[in-house]
């Protein structure tokens, strides 16, 4: 079998409200869709995220460097050789993992349709009917921070997880009214985002020491490891890192310096679902557990989240995939919608999941039009 071609489109769906962290305010998915077919037949789909002000390049930079190196690396090469697939890919283009995370995915989902699994088998996990996740309060006013919780816990979630990293006394005051308005019984997560500097950080730790959470996320910025080893040293609620964490490499320097106590994995920013097992390995290996995060992927990259979830025994529980709910509309002939905090695992070969390809086509017009006003 071999990959005959490689399609991309951006699919700016609008999100149902904006959603705000301490880099920046989301309206629309900055993602893309990427489609891979091969010489017999067998179509593929994964989905490549982005978020300019966090990874520094945005949807339009994703579309370009799919379609001007990776494409041309990876036709005529077999769907089936993952890892030679990677390695072609990571050598005519350093870095930008997450334009390379939609062309890989779109290879994990040919793979497993051309055996006829779905895919957390081909990975070697095992097919439950859902998948937990969480819910998230993003960085709003206090009484919208409330009016969020109440709909999350009604809903039916174990889990919330609270944007913070703008003004520390807002961000305490907000995870307060959260976990007093969840009750006790509700686990609840912090990220900052990279949002504060040490003292910030230091200030802001303390007072969520009394609010009984999970972890305390990428309170700074990616590059100090010295700060967050600190904070992990001063504190009993652990540090996470997220965008601190990007590679192996990555892995083994949290684990000599101490800097975090759990890592955040998100396909996209770690290349695929083939490097983003190695990281969870070797987590694993290290000690140290591992969580699924997300950048609100659409129905493509959320069904290839769940199989992965599936597969991947060195992950606490309740992802973070929002499922359709938060865009106002959806790329798949059936979305994947949350219920009762809890997303249902495709069942069907591959990722799972039906594409609408008239959206597709609808969508990346729309993109094109955005950018050409801009």
């Amino acid at each position: 079998m071999k990959i005959k071609s490689v399609e991309v489109f951006p699919a700016p769906l609008p999100l149902r409200k904006p959603f705000a962290i301490a880099l920046g305010v989301m309206t629309h998915s900055p993602n893309v869709v990427v489609r891979i077919k091969t010489d017999e037949g067998v179509t593929g789909y994964g989905e490549a995220s982005t978020w300019h002000v966090v990874y520094g390049y945005d949807q339009r930079s994703l579309v370009q460097a799919i379609k001007q190196y990776l494409t041309p690396a990876v036709i005529g090469m077999d769907p089936f050789d993952i890892e030679g697939i990677v390695k072609r890919m990571d050598s005519v283009l350093p870095k930008n993992r997450m334009a390379k995370a939609g062309v890989e995915t779109a290879c994990q989902d040919v793979r497993a349709k051309a055996v006829g699994l779905p895919l957390t088998r081909l990975l070697g996990g095992a097919t439950p009917q859902a998948i937990e996740v969480l819910a998230a309060v993003d960085i709003v006013p206090v009484a919208e921070a409330e009016s969020l919780t109440r709909l999350w816990v009604e809903k039916g979630f174990g889990c919330i997880k609270i944007k913070v990293g703008l003004n520390v006394s807002e961000d305490i005051e907000r995870v307060r009214v959260v976990r007093e308005t969840a009750g006790p019984a509700i686990r609840l997560r912090v990220d900052g985002n990279q949002g504060y500097d040490r003292a910030q950080a230091m200030k802001a730790c303390k007072a969520f020491e009394a609010f009984d959470l999970q972890w305390i996320e990428q309170p700074l910025p990616d590059w100090d490891f010295d700060g967050l080893a600190e904070l992990a040293r001063a504190f009993s609620t652990p540090i996470a890192v997220d965008e601190s964490i990007t590679g192996l490499h990555d892995v083994y320097r949290v684990a000599r310096s101490g800097a975090a106590d759990v890592i955040n994995i998100k396909i996209a920013k770690c290349g695929g679902i083939s490097n983003s097992l190695k990281i969870a390995h070797a987590a694993e290996s290290a000690g140290l557990p591992c969580f699924l995060g997300g950048c609100i992927e659409t129905g493509v990259g959320t069904a290839a989240a769940l199989h992965f979830a599936a597969s991947c025994p060195n992950l606490v529980p309740e992802i973070e995939m929002p499922g359709s709910d938060v865009f106002t509309d959806d790329l798949l002939m059936e979305p994947l919608v949350v219920n009762n905090g809890t997303i249902p695992l495709p069942q069907k070969p591959g990722i799972g999941v039906d594409v609408n390809e008239d959206k597709l086509v609808m969508y990346g017009d729309l993109a094109r039009k955005l950018w050409s006003e801009t």
